[in-house]
């Protein structure tokens, strides 16, 4: 399964924090002997150049199915190439590629996310080529990234297609479970129950380097962020009941979960009771 470097989560952690992220009209792959997170050891030699790739629909698939040109609208949180990659003859031995690795830039850059392949020890005259639905990226898929949130990052960032991460989120509370696709059970309609404002701002939200901090993203290795604000839900007028989930989202009443998770433990909000979150004790997470 592919993995995001700190760079990418940082980008992304920045992105909620209102700092959109600025990418080019294409981005690259490349072969690399060694990834992980924060280090990348690229292949290079005689003929050895990393491979364009149009931030278009038709470029990479829409999560739905491999080989899609529309808008993705699926549960799997991948995407994968709709067109053959073929890197060329090498006119000199490259190394051994172990990962497939994605750019920001066709020399230099920043490497975004890196893919494990079987190792292809390149010598002199060879030619790795990678079919179509080979190389596959996927986003938020182990859970507490809704399926809507990961089909519009991944149309954004692999398909060039807009999307504008709103000026405020707001915090739901639900008394059964979330998944990646459906919102389980708000408490919406309950004495005095309201969604709690979360401004997508550096004074609310910290940055990835840790609790508190107000910055960009640039020392965090976590792809997490957390409240610098306390979350405060008005006095119950009536019992909520029992609140194990929260979930994210992008309008104060209907609207699109963004992320959800599960309470450290349990808590039943009886009328006159309280719920609150304390500095840095709601954190938000992409990877």
């Amino acid at each position: 399964m592919s993995r995001w470097t700190d760079y990418a989560e940082n980008k992304l952690a920045d992105m909620m924090r209102g700092t959109a992220w600025s990418l080019g009209s294409s981005l690259f792959l490349g072969l690399a002997s060694a990834a992980s997170d924060s280090s990348i050891t690229e292949l290079s030699g005689t003929g050895y150049a990393r491979q364009e790739m149009v931030r278009e629909l038709a470029t990479w698939a829409g999560t739905q199915a491999a080989g899609s040109i529309s808008a993705s609208i699926g549960t799997s949180h991948l995407t994968s190439n709709n067109a053959a990659v073929d890197f060329g003859d090498a006119g000199a031995a490259w190394g051994t590629a172990n990962y497939v690795v994605l750019y920001d830039a066709l020399t230099s850059g920043n490497a975004l996310a890196y893919f494990p392949i079987s190792s292809q020890v390149i010598g002199l005259g060879d030619n790795p080529f990678f079919d179509i639905a080979e190389i596959s990226f996927t986003l938020g898929l182990s859970g507490g990234v809704s399926d809507y949130l990961a089909n519009k990052l991944i149309d954004l960032i692999f398909r060039g297609q807009t999307y504008t991460w709103p000026a405020n989120t707001y915090l739901a509370l639900c008394t059964a479970a979330p998944t990646n696709s459906s919102g389980g059970t708000e408490v919406a309609g309950a004495g005095g129950y309201a969604r709690q404002t979360l401004p997508s701002t550096t004074t609310f939200w910290s940055s990835t380097n840790g609790t508190g901090t107000t910055g960009a993203s640039t020392g965090g290795t976590a792809g997490e962020i957390s409240n610098n604000l306390a979350i405060t839900f008005p006095t119950p007028s009536a019992d909520w009941g029992t609140i194990t989930h929260d979930k994210q989202m992008d309008a104060s009443s209907g609207g699109n979960m963004l992320f959800y998770g599960t309470l450290d433990a349990p808590k039943t909000v009886l009328s006159g009771g309280s719920f609150s979150y304390g500095i840095n004790r709601y954190k938000t997470q992409i990877a």
